[in-house]
């Protein structure tokens, strides 16, 4: 316990920004919006309605803390962090309501549920919400790595509607990968309850994204076509797949001497204020 000195770490030139985007979202944006495909859509649909609920528990678990730091840097990283995740809550909350409109009203039903178990996690056992977070930050950050690295597979065949969207939240993650890490090493460091709380993570998140995704299948009545599996599960697990890409990176995490920013990945933040400069507002 104590502080670390992880921040040692931190790429030069690392500045965590709130940025807002416009929301491009409406009735008007199709509703298979990747590679015109239903079950790589719904795959992303399922990641994204977790958002908003996942980056009020990441909120609240980081905040927790803040009084204990005793790093200035850190301290105006996690006002940095909380800044853009409460951002993607918004923006996501866009998202859910676009969804909404597209007559996919379990969601709601989905967000208590989650709601009401993040919220007794974070209430009753803190450092683990903590542990959890930056499991799930990892998972995040991994992704967005993946995503930033291959635009051409990832980011292209999304429609222009939402696009900027992904690329924007990818981005950011990306930025604060480490700060919650940075955190829960100040405040605890426990490698022990870091493995554990990942590997709950990791079957509560598949398990979440799996039931999203067949609930979605379901309301447009595709749920058992079985062509729309095959291409599905080699979508996430084929080669170039969604997760097959990111098992290494999620390994990583296992390390006794993991951090974040051992991938030094900043160039694609650069890469992206360069190019989106007159769409994107700080804040």
């Amino acid at each position: 316990m104590g502080e670390s000195g992880s921040l040692q770490n931190e790429p030069a030139g690392l500045s965590i920004t709130p940025r807002k985007i416009s929301h491009l979202l409406s009735t008007r944006t199709p509703r298979y919006w990747f590679d015109n495909h239903p079950f790589k859509t719904h795959f992303f649909n399922a990641q994204s309605s977790t958002f908003p609920v996942g980056e009020r528990f990441f909120i609240k678990s980081v905040r927790y803390y803040e009084d204990q730091l005793k790093s200035e840097v850190l301290i105006k990283n996690v006002k940095n962090f909380i800044g853009q995740e409460g951002h993607h809550s918004v923006a996501h909350d866009h998202h859910i309501q676009m969804m909404r409109a597209q007559e996919y009203t379990g969601i709601e039903r989905f967000e208590r549920i989650d709601k009401w178990l993040l919220d007794l996690v974070s209430q009753k056992f803190p450092r683990f919400a903590l542990a959890a977070t930056i499991s799930l930050e990892h998972f995040t950050a991994i992704l967005a790595n993946e995503m930033l690295s291959h635009p051409d597979r990832w980011l292209q065949p999304m429609h222009k509607d939402i696009r900027l969207l992904w690329h924007w939240h990818a981005v950011e993650e990306t930025e604060h990968k480490a700060v919650a890490y940075d955190v829960y090493q100040e405040v605890c460091g426990s490698y022990l309850l870091r493995v554990t709380a990942m590997i709950i993570e990791t079957f509560a998140l598949l398990l979440d994204v799996s039931v999203r995704t067949i609930y979605f299948l379901w309301k447009d009545r595709k749920l058992f076509n079985p062509r729309i599996w095959l291409q599905g599960i080699v979508f996430v697990w084929g080669r170039h797949g969604v997760l097959s890409s990111v098992t290494g990176a999620y390994f990583q995490f296992f390390r006794r001497n993991f951090h974040p920013w051992q991938v030094n990945n900043h160039h694609l933040v650069d890469a992206f204020i360069a190019k989106h400069q007159y769409e994107i507002e700080s804040n």
